[in-house]
């Protein structure tokens, strides 16, 4: 841990292969107190060797979102701060093309995982870039939408407003296969959000 946190580059340039499969294969471990020190291990490496994740992203992401389905409540908060800071970290567009298979193909709460670093991630992308990556990322979106869990569909909504804090009201050209109450849900969460971001001091704004 100690040495994953330091900004030093000699080391890594030999070492830093051996140690990434290291500890994605000690997520396996039997030991839920080791499977989180690998996370967190994990989590100050990536926010110390960001650049070195770029060739290993697919790996790095689908081996942390399975991590979420830990039984264990410290192994899972460990995957889903290890998941934020990957979405800070690996390049948006980068994150895009692993997370969206994912969440279209794999099951709860892989997929669950997914939608929550997307909705990190899109936060990141400007308005034009956010605009040519819709056809990619709208599909799972909406797939998640009708999903079984609850969970699922909540972040789906989530992430969709998320695009729209970027984009606006470009997103409803996109929206077309959403049914009325989907979409009337979907606005009052819109709206939700743009009342919170308006409130004074950044409070939550309960009024709707």
């Amino acid at each position: 841990m100690k040495i994953a946190r330091e900004d030093i580059t000699a080391p890594w340039d030999i070492h830093f292969k051996a140690v990434l499969l290291v500890l994605t294969e000690t997520l396996n471990d039997m030991d839920s107190i080791i499977r989180a020190l690998a996370l967190r291990t994990l989590r100050e490496l990536i926010k110390n060797q960001p650049d070195r994740f770029v060739e290993y992203a697919e790996l790095t992401i689908l081996k942390v979102l399975e991590a979420h389905k830990d039984t264990q409540k410290d192994v899972l908060r460990a995957a889903e701060e290890t998941t934020a800071t990957l979405a800070n970290s690996i390049p948006p567009d980068t994150c895009v093309r692993v997370l969206c298979p994912l969440i279209q193909t794999a099951d709860f709460p892989v997929n669950l995982g997914a939608i929550k670093m997307l909705t990190k991630v899109v936060e990141l992308f400007s308005k034009a870039e956010m605009s040519d990556m819709l056809p990619e990322i709208i599909p799972g979106l909406l797939k998640g939408y009708d999903h079984p869990d609850s969970s699922v569909r909540k972040g789906s909504v989530f992430c969709l407003v998320a695009i729209h804090g970027v984009i606006g009201d470009d997103l409803k050209e996109h929206l077309a296969d959403l049914s009325g109450s989907k979409m009337k849900l979907l606005n009052l969460y819109i709206k939700r959000s743009q009342a919170e971001k308006q409130a004074p001091d950044g409070k939550q704004d309960n009024g709707v």
